[in-house]
């Protein structure tokens, strides 16, 4: 999500997504990030939890965005690490086109 705020400075982002939206999830994932070193499984939990408190104030259906992102018990770390990875892009998309 940084990545889309410094390659396009000044765009309007779509209605349903405020740039304080895009900035909490920014702040988010980099938290999320930084849990997951520690304990990976919380770390996703951290950015799903807090991507589901955005989408869910601005009208997504956010079990069903989230959804692909969830990780069974058994989840390996390497798996983890590509349900958060996902989940970035997702929310990346979300940002650029609203959907």
């Amino acid at each position: 999500m940084t990545t889309w705020i410094r390659s396009y400075p000044g765009s309007v982002l779509p209605q349903r997504l405020t740039p304080d939206d895009v900035a909490y999830l920014d702040s988010a994932l980099r938290h999320a990030y930084g849990v997951f070193v520690d304990d990976p499984a919380t770390g996703l939990d951290v950015a799903r939890t807090m991507a589901a408190s955005v989408l869910h104030r601005r009208g997504f259906d956010a079990d069903e965005v989230l959804r692909p992102y969830e990780a069974p018990p058994t989840a390996g770390p390497e798996e983890l690490r590509r349900r958060l990875t996902g989940l970035a892009a997702a929310l990346e998309r979300i940002a650029l086109d609203g959907a």
